[in-house]
């Protein structure tokens, strides 16, 4: 369907922002920089739960053992 025969609300333009918007956006070297810093991120709190989840499995201590002379 060509632009100039669109029936939808933005009468064709819809395409035309989207590509200029595209262009306003970051590169793809930049995308990927922010990919990765994205991953990296997401990592950082998993192992962050997994320090969490693993003091809470821990037994309770209760108290210090000492001997009686």
């Amino acid at each position: 369907m060509s632009e100039k025969n669109c029936n939808c609300g933005c009468m064709g333009v819809g395409p035309i922002v989207t590509e200029f918007a595209r262009k306003l956006g970051p590169s793809e070297e930049v995308s990927q920089h922010f990919r990765a810093a994205r991953l990296e991120i997401l990592k950082g709190l998993r192992a962050m739960l997994d320090e969490q989840i693993a003091a809470m499995a821990e037994p309770p201590k209760h108290g210090t053992k000492f001997s009686v002379e």
